[in-house]
């Protein structure tokens, strides 16, 4: 494993792992809606999604990011737009723009499993449709030692590739900041500290 591989892996990847597997709690056949195509939590948990066996469906605003979630194995959804299905499970990682979005795209009985609110805390909590429907949500922070060693277990015994946007070396951190302030990116951004 390259050592930008083993940087992505115990923050977004982890995080995406737990959402998956701990926080939604998904098994193979089941299906999840992630929300915010491109980001380093979402083109993480769309890759291992695929791998896990699990129909995955992704939204975004930016129809390149549809794109490049759809050549990771994922269904493109535009954002806002009812699924063709209901869904298992939600991983929720934007908060106000998506959250009305994601509770109405669960089965009953779904889990919401949240890692962030990018977009800061929703106006309403859905507080009616989630107990009708009961509807669990799930926090999640990282992930536990166990689940770190679970997926490089995964990803080394399945050779997943790692989607990077860009690889910096440290003295161009601002250029990478840049990079990453403007949302172009798909994947991870790494700062290499190698000397050159």
């Amino acid at each position: 494993m390259s050592f930008e591989t083993a940087a992505c892996l115990p923050t977004a990847w982890l995080t995406a792992y737990s959402l998956l597997f701990r926080g939604a709690q998904l098994v193979p056949g089941q299906s999840v809606l992630i929300q915010g195509a491109g980001g380093g939590v979402a083109s993480a948990a769309t890759t291992l999604a695929r791998h896990a066996g699990l129909t995955t469906y992704v939204t975004s605003r930016s129809p390149e990011k549809l794109t490049q979630a759809e050549q990771l194995g994922a269904i493109p959804v535009q954002h806002g737009a009812r699924l063709p299905q209901r869904v298992d499970a939600v991983i929720e990682t934007v908060g106000k723009a998506t959250w009305s979005h994601s509770a109405a795209s669960l089965k009953p009985g779904g889990i919401i499993a949240v890692a962030g609110a990018t977009t800061g805390d929703p106006d309403a909590a859905e507080l009616t449709r989630i107990f009708f429907q009961e509807l669990r949500v799930q926090g999640v922070t990282m992930g536990t030692r166990e689940d770190l060693s679970n997926l490089v277990e995964l990803v080394s015994s399945q050779a997943i590739e790692i989607p990077i946007d860009s690889v910096y070396p440290l003295e161009q951190i601002s250029t990478a900041m840049d990079r990453l302030v403007s949302g172009g990116h798909f994947g991870k951004i790494v700062i290499s500290l190698e000397q050159r």
